[in-house]
């Protein structure tokens, strides 16, 4: 057994010479890496617009880009009227406001300020046509499902903001917009008992 090892050592040591080779290594499973095969934006002349990338084809949609829930989706519902509440995959919780709370505060206060009057920093420092106050009678009126389209798909000078916030944080943003509304003429009488003896204690 000794001796098979150090054979098996000498024959292996002596395979190994360190020398470079201009001959190819031998290859023993091909596969698919030597396949001829073509880049992105590559041409090819086999097809008629000599791409290489073909064209999606008609009514191809992306694997998870399915989107049948209008509801939550598009703001809207079986009549195609906006929503005004949330759509009925989406509950409200404290946990919903609570990410609509921090959501509004990144994308929405620069411009609408964390009180929703329309006078964010971004105003302050020049923006030439100012987001109207949320606490206008006509936005107060408006259903739920406006704020998410508008979040969606943009309005005058507002853009789009569908690629940066996710669907279910845009119903967030919309339903904490709505507690920007209703603060701002809550009584006392609205808050939770355990939350009112706090603020009879500080008046």
């Amino acid at each position: 057994m000794k001796y098979a090892v150090l054979l098996c050592l000498g024959l292996s040591l002596g395979a190994c010479r360190g020398d470079k080779s201009t001959s190819p290594p031998v290859h023993l499973n091909q596969n698919m890496d030597f396949q001829q095969y073509y880049k992105p934006q590559e041409a090819n002349t086999w097809f008629l617009d000599h791409r290489a990338s073909r064209p999606t084809p008609a009514n191809t949609v992306a694997r998870g880009g399915l989107k049948t829930d209008t509801e939550l989706h598009a703001g809207r519902g079986a009549d195609g009227r906006l929503l005004d509440g949330l759509p009925s995959s989406i509950a409200m919780n404290d946990a919903l406001l609570a990410r609509g709370e921090r959501q509004y505060n990144v994308f929405c206060a620069p411009c609408h300020a964390k009180t929703g009057y329309g006078d964010g920093t971004i105003v302050d420092r020049g923006l030439k046509v100012p987001p109207p106050s949320y606490h206008t009678a006509n936005l107060k009126a408006m259903p739920l499902g406006h704020f998410f389209d508008v979040i969606t798909h943009g309005k005058g000078t507002m853009m789009p903001y569908a690629a940066q916030i996710k669907v279910g944080d845009r119903w967030a943003i919309a339903a904490w917009v709505r507690v920007l509304q209703v603060s701002q003429s809550a009584t006392l009488n609205d808050v939770p008992p355990a939350q009112r003896a706090n603020l009879e204690g500080e008046r």
